[in-house]
């Protein structure tokens, strides 16, 4: 089985933020810390959890990478 990272995508209204950590956790933390800054708002863990997508892990690598 190969590698996986997690995707989310923010579902507000007008905003195309999407984030691909390596692990549920870390996107679990920055989703929340997307909905709060940009959205003055909250998210429950279990609704951010419920809509993550596994994605080849090396597309978080990609993605880290590009946001250092």
């Amino acid at each position: 089985m190969a590698a996986t990272a997690k995707r989310w995508t923010c579902v507000e209204a007008g905003c195309d933020y999407e984030l691909v950590a390596p692990d549920a956790a870390s996107a679990i933390e920055g989703a929340q810390r997307h909905i709060a800054e940009a959205h003055s708002s909250f998210e429950l863990e279990e609704m951010i959890e419920d809509v993550l997508e596994d994605v080849p892990a090396a597309e978080a690598q990609s993605r880290r990478r590009a946001e250092i």
